[in-house]
């Protein structure tokens, strides 16, 4: 027997076997879960609340703070995500008691056979910690050692990795009880400290202080005393952008920097605990900057840009949506040129780091110009400042045709601007 022979039959052939049935016994022909309604502004206005309440540190001696969450929340949390990366499933989760079941179906992207990947995991309540009891995809039931030690190795040779260690610290305790999953979450100042520092992990201290200081040397050059433009920033940014990437021959990094360090600025936000600790940081003198001669729209746009450069584009549209949904029922009312500008901000920060190309397509383009039109389109006729009445009676709810519309309009301007062309 040659040793050829020998691998194909003892080692090729089982090897292809083996993946042949697991196919079979993962990939399904029915859904496991029917589409129905999408998320609703409910949802939304909770997300926000959520994220208002426990991103601030806490400032009494107790740190411990619980977030409670329905099973409503987390199917429309799912339902969200799936709508939001356009993706073709559905999920639904439901508590009772002290056990919690999570099932979800993706339909694969094959049009001419219908075939679906189902998941189901259940959960029941256990101290400190729920215990997964039963995780399936498709007819396949995975052992909990299994899917521990598979969760154990993403993390560990993926950039979650850092992200795992810090959530181990921050959360305490994760109970179903009595119909609710309620995370119990330790915000002390190590843990929150350890959690602003994972900035690092998009763009190193020394970029950021670089953009740091060249940012406070634009302020300080210029005649304005109290509004500065969006535009001119980017462009003088930029431009330093694209001189260090023709050195070293990184643009992604060194855009992910500058749009941090912007971003901050324009939110009023202090970065110099993300700058190097043996060097004295420059603060730049406060302006407020202004886009589309606002400076809502500046903060609304950065910040979603930073926060979708990060990876969580998903993310950045749900808190926008989630926060104008609460803005409805809080006074200020629905705003839809804010909602634009959480938009275009996404599309800015996947935009400059898509690729190496794109990256240095950004630099070329915002270093010759301080046109904002560039990457942020017109929304001055745009509604806003809608109470729940008024939206109710020009657009019925999130999901209605004429919410919809008005929101595709949003986003064919967002793609018509000259930087996201392809």
């Amino acid at each position: 027997m040659t040793y050829l022979h020998f691998l194909v039959r003892y080692l090729i052939i089982p090897v292809v076997l083996t993946f042949f049935v697991l196919l079979v016994l993962v990939i399904e022909t029915k859904p496991l879960v029917s589409p129905y309604q999408d998320p609703t502004h409910e949802y939304l206005a909770r997300t926000r609340q959520l994220l208002s309440t426990t991103v601030q540190l806490p400032q009494n001696d107790n740190p411990a703070r619980t977030i409670v969450l329905t099973a409503n929340d987390l199917t429309a949390a799912a339902n969200f995500a799936f709508l939001q990366k356009k993706l073709e499933g559905h999920a639904h989760c439901s508590i009772k008691g002290n056990r919690l079941k999570f099932v979800a179906t993706l339909r694969l992207p094959i049009k001419s056979i219908p075939l679906f990947l189902n998941f189901r995991v259940i959960a029941d309540d256990g101290e400190p910690h729920a215990v997964i009891k039963q995780v399936k995809l498709g007819r396949l039931a995975l052992p909990r050692i299994v899917v521990k030690s598979l969760l154990n190795g993403f993390l560990s040779f993926t950039p979650l990795f850092r992200y795992s260690q810090v959530g181990d610290k921050l959360v305490k305790e994760t109970r179903i009880i009595n119909g609710r999953l309620q995370v119990l979450v330790n915000w002390n100042r190590d843990a929150w400290n350890q959690a602003k520092g994972l900035i690092t992990d998009l763009a190193d201290k020394e970029r950021l202080l670089v953009y740091n200081e060249k940012l406070a040397e634009i302020i300080n050059q210029s005649q304005l005393k109290r509004f500065m433009r969006l535009g001119p920033l980017m462009q003088h940014l930029f431009a330093l952008a694209k001189s260090r990437s023709e050195n070293n021959d990184d643009p992604i990094a060194e855009n992910r920097a500058l749009i941090l360090v912007l971003s901050a600025y324009v939110n009023g936000k202090n970065i110099t605990q993300w700058l190097p600790s043996n060097h004295p940081p420059v603060i730049p003198p406060r302006r407020e900057v202004l886009l589309n001669r606002r400076t809502d729209i500046a903060q609304h746009f950065m910040a979603s840009a930073a926060l979708a450069m990060s990876g969580h584009s998903t993310l950045a549209n749900m808190i926008g949506l989630a926060k104008e949904m609460n803005d409805t029922h809080s006074g200020s009312g629905f705003s839809f040129t804010d909602l634009a500008a959480d938009q275009a901000g996404a599309m800015f920060g996947k935009t400059a780091i898509r690729s190496e190309d794109k990256a240095r397509k950004v630099q070329a383009i915002l270093s010759q110009s301080a046109d904002e039109s560039l990457f942020m389109p017109n929304i001055k006729d745009l509604p806003e400042n809608l109470s729940p009445a008024d939206f109710a009676a020009r657009f019925k709810d999130i999901q209605s045709p004429e919410f919809n519309a008005l929101k595709r309009q949003i986003e064919q301007r967002i793609l018509a601007c000259s930087l996201y062309q392809p």
